[in-house]
């Protein structure tokens, strides 16, 4: 048995052409820490999950990376270092990831985020795309998953464009085949644009 201790701290993690890198923000009293004992994995990920999510619904829509703390003369439990240092714990599941240049997309923005379970999409020079508090259309398809939620409403947005709003993007994708597409990390634009050419209802239009 490990007492172990989580605290969060803002970091994000950033991308560019010479590699990945992480800035994290060390000073300062961003979250109290929460002290945990654990004899396996599977509870210190359980406990991670848990802190992390409080974390996100006390201080929302910020990036955050969950730290592990083991004080001395504790047991790490087996496997522990590779888990922690493969981001396996899900102490990582709410920090940004940021791609400082973006892949170019002609006649649209660049993707800087593309976002997670807990983390939104963003295209470059624009805000996140977090979900509202009131549910709407993509809210059932995207089933919690906020970087998903804003693909899809970037998405739309597209649709509506090319189509003069006379379509929208469920009208003209699945839902599996837009999760599919997103899992692809496909551009919104590009999806939109076959989502139109592949329907009968935009033929018909």
């Amino acid at each position: 048995m490990a007492r172990l201790r989580l605290s969060a701290n803002r970091a994000t993690r950033q991308h560019d052409d010479l590699g990945s890198s992480t800035s994290m923000e060390l000073l300062g009293n961003f979250y109290p820490a929460q002290d945990i004992v654990a004899t396996r994995l599977d509870q210190i990920r359980s406990a991670v999950i848990e802190y992390g999510a409080r974390v996100a619904a006390d201080r929302p829509q910020e990036s955050f990376m969950v730290m592990i703390t083991v004080p001395r003369g504790q047991r790490r439990p087996a496997g522990f270092e590779a888990a922690y240092r493969e981001g396996s714990l899900g102490t990582n599941d709410w920090m940004h990831e940021i791609f400082k240049r973006p892949l170019p997309m002609p006649d649209d923005y660049g993707v800087r985020m593309w976002g997670g379970p807990h983390t939104p999409f963003q295209f470059a020079d624009h805000g996140s795309l977090w979900p509202d508090e009131t549910p709407d259309e993509f809210t059932s398809p995207a089933a919690g998953h906020i970087g998903l939620y804003g693909w899809l409403r970037a998405t739309n947005a597209r649709v509506q464009r090319l189509s003069q709003c006379t379509h929208t993007l469920l009208d003209v994708a699945t839902v599996a085949e837009l999760r599919a597409a997103y899992a692809a990390r496909r551009h919104p634009l590009s999806v939109a644009q076959d989502a139109l050419r592949a329907s009968p209802q935009a033929l018909a239009a």
